[in-house]
């Protein structure tokens, strides 16, 4: 298992993202002098991504990309792949494929948490879970094709109303029945919603392939309460071998949250 931390590139400036923000480049120098292995890229505009450049930036630190995050597309934009304003939806599957070519380049995968939008409430719920769905499945299509893999992130009802539980996230990416669709999880959201830490990494298997990590109260793995012994040693036993990738509270500042993040972690692998 490799080690991550969720940066966000340099137009990126929302205090809901959970990313690092601000000098992309010198934050990488943080990550590389602690020893990660990968950055998870949080971006809000594919198309102004110079990716021969980003590559250049993370190589030269003995980095590599390690995921495409697609949170701060919705936060500091307001576009989501689920809306009732299909303008809306239309930018957001255009946001999405060009993340997915950006993905495909490095050879990784393109995460959706909060930016596959809300339901509707009320009558308009069935009509909202289909647009949710066919976003879902062109999305997942397209990855197939370009080499890349949509993530469903499931997500604490706090977030979000859709796709709550590690195992509602099994259920929508069978829906989908997609090669390019998996699962990602966030042992922060699990720790509210979810029955079972190993449980949930068991059922989930099949299409696991990331994990964001933060602790029960969202600091760095070993500030809160979360059992990581039992996270470590259930990913081990199902030969688990993607990125452990932190996206935490810059607590009590970005370096300290980093080191002492993947120390934890280092100690359990």
């Amino acid at each position: 298992m490799k080690i991550g931390f969720s940066v966000a590139t340099s137009d990126v400036s929302t205090e809901k993202l959970p990313a690092q923000q601000g000098e992309f480049a010198a934050n990488l120098d943080v990550l590389s002098e602690l020893g990660y292995d990968g950055v998870e890229v949080s971006i809000r505009q594919p198309k102004n991504l110079d990716l021969d450049e980003l590559q250049r930036d993370v190589e030269k630190r003995n980095l590599e990309v390690a995921s495409i995050h697609t949170a701060a597309i919705g936060f500091q934009d307001k576009i989501w792949l689920c809306h009732p304003d299909k303008s809306i939806r239309d930018e957001a599957l255009i946001r999405l494929k060009g993340s997915l070519d950006a993905a495909a380049f490095f050879g990784v995968d393109v995460i959706i948490g909060s930016f596959r939008g809300q339901l509707l409430d009320g009558e308009g719920r069935e009509e909202s879970l289909s647009w949710m769905h066919e976003a879902f499945k062109e999305g997942a299509d397209y990855a197939a094709k370009v080499g890349s893999t949509v993530l469903f992130e499931p997500q604490t009802r706090f977030y979000i109303n859709f796709g709550l539980t590690t195992q509602d996230g099994v259920e929508f990416a069978k829906s989908i029945d997609s090669p390019g669709m998996g699962l990602i999880l966030d042992t922060f959201h699990m720790n509210i919603e979810d029955v079972s830490f190993s449980k949930s990494i068991f059922d989930s298997k099949d299409y696991l392939k990331y994990l964001q990590m933060s602790d029960s109260n969202r600091l760095y793995p070993g500030g809160g309460h979360v059992p990581w012994r039992e996270v470590i040693s259930s990913l081990k036993a199902i030969d688990f071998s993607g990125y452990l990738s932190l996206q935490c509270l810059m607590e009590p500042d970005f370096k300290t949250a980093a080191k002492l993040g993947i120390n934890h972690l280092r100690s359990l692998l």
